[in-house]
C-alpha cells in the first residue's frame, strides 16, 4: 500500500512518503475565487507555485506564501482535526510528494496529549482529494488512516533501521530512555524502557513550544529595534527562527546583534523544560540516554545541554534536518507494523 507519513507541527508541516519527503510551514488560507484569479494572473497560470492549489474545488494558500498574506490563526487541539483544515494539509503535501493519482494511506502523527482527538485526525484525513496546482491535476482517495505519537517518530529514527526490521543503535536499546519533542505548540515527553518498549506511564505534553518562542522573540526584537522595522509589519517567519537559534537577525542586507531577545524569548520556555524534567521526568539520573526531537530542539540545542545536565543526549536526526526525525521514525514505524501485521 503507497503510505504518506505526516506530522502537521504547528510550526512547520512535514510529510514523507517511501521515496520523497517535504516540508512547509503551517499556515492556510482559503481564497476567494477572485483573490485566486488575480494571484494566478500575477504569476502566471502555467507553472504557480505549490503553495498556491484548489483542493476539491476550493482555491487555497498554504506555506510560506500563506505567512506572508497576513495575521493566520493556527488551530490546536480538537478544533485543528477537521476535513477543510487537517485534511487539506494532507490533500497539500500529498500533491508535494507525487504527481500521480491513487489510493494511498495515512500515518499522521500527533502529541500525546492529542490521543484522544486520534480518530478525528483519521477521519479528517479519509476521502478523496482532487488537487489541482497550475496545469497539473491529481486524484488522491486516503483509503486508510491510523496514528502515532510524535516523539515515538523520533524515538524509531534513532533506534530502527530503514527497514523497520533491525536495531540501528544498540547502546540506546539496552538502556532506559526520554525523549523530549519541542514542537510549536507543545513539548512532548515519553518514557522509554530497555529494548525500545513505550512507557505510557511516562507521556506529557506540556502546552508551551517554539510559537510563543517566536512571538516573544519578536516583541523584544521590535520594543529594541523600532527603527529598523518600522516599515516591517511582520517579520519573516523563517528569519526568525534563524535568528532564535543563532543570536543573529540577518535583514536588509545587514546582520544585527539579538542574542539577548534570544535569551530572553526563550528563557520561558526553557524554564518550563527545566520544571517538566525535574519533576515530572526525575531529572537526569534515571534515564541512559535522552533522545531530542522535533524542530525546537536543534533551534534550543545548545541552551539546553546545560540544562539537562546529561552525558549521552542524542538528537533524532542531523541538526539541519531535525524537523524531519518524527515523519522519517514514522515510516521505519509503518514498515515494522507491516512486517508484524497490525495495519
Amino acid at each position: 500500500m503507497n503510505v504518506m507519513i505526516i506530522d502537521s507541527g504547528n510550526s512547520i508541516i512535514k510529510a514523507k512518503s517511501p521515496i520523497h519527503e517535504t516540508a512547509f510551514p503551517h499556515a492556510l488560507k482559503a481564497l476567494t475565487e477572485t483573490e485566486h484569479e488575480q494571484i494566478l494572473l500575477r504569476i502566471g497560470r502555467s507553472s504557480p507555485p505549490l503553495d498556491y492549489l484548489r483542493i476539491n474545488g476550493q482555491p487555497y494558500v498554504v506555506g510560506e506564501s500563506a505567512e506572508r498574506h497576513g495575521t493566520l490563526t493556527r488551530r490546536s487541539g480538537a478544533s485543528r482535526y477537521r476535513q477543510d483544515y487537517y485534511g487539506v494539509f494532507v490533500a497539500a503535501a500529498l500533491a508535494r510528494l507525487s504527481a500521480q493519482s491513487g489510493d494511498v494511506a495515512i500515518f499522521g502523527s500527533h502529541p500525546p496529549g492529542d490521543v484522544s482527538f486520534r480518530n478525528d485526525l483519521m477521519q479528517s484525513a479519509v476521502g478523496s482529494w482532487h488537487v489541482e496546482v497550475g496545469d497539473r491535476e491529481a486524484a488522491f482517495r486516503v483509503t486508510y488512516a491510523n496514528t502515532f505519537d510524535e516523539p515515538v517518530g523520533g524515538l524509531m529514527n534513532v533506534i530502527l533501521a530503514e527497514d523497520g526490521q533491525h536495531y540501528r543503535r544498540t547502546d540506546i536499546n539496552g538502556g532506559r530512555s526520554l525523549v523530549i519533542d519541542i514542537g510549536g505548540h507543545t513539548t512532548d515527553w515519553l518514557a522509554v524502557n530497555p529494548g525500545g518498549a513505550v512507557d505510557y506511564s511516562l507521556a506529557e505534553s506540556t502546552p508551551i513550544g517554539i510559537q510563543e518562542v517566536v512571538q516573544n522573540f519578536e516583541r523584544s526584537f521590535r520594543a529594541n529595534n523600532r527603527d529598523i522595522v518600522r516599515d516591517t509589519p511582520t517579520l519573516p517567519p523563517d528569519r526568525v527562527r534563524d535568528a532564535i537559534a543563532s543570536g543573529v537577525f540577518v535583514g536588509g542586507g545587514r546582520e544585527y546583534d539579538c542574542e539577548n531577545e534570544a535569551r530572553e524569548a526563550t528563557s520561558v520556555l526553557l524554564n518550563r523544560i527545566a520544571e517538566t524534567y525535574q519533576h515530572i521526568a526525575g531529572g537526569a539520573l534515571p534515564w541512559d540516554t535522552i533522545i531530542l526531537t522535533g524542530g525546537g530542539s536543534a533551534m534550543l540545542y545548545d541552551r539546553l545541554l546545560p540544562l539537562l545536565g546529561h552525558n549521552h543526549i542524542v538528537l533524532a536526526d542531523d541538526a539541519d534536518c531535525i524537523h524531519l526525525a518524527n515523519v522519517r521514525g514514522g515510516l521505519k514505524l509503518w514498515r515494522l507494523y507491516e512486517i508484524l501485521e497490525l495495519l
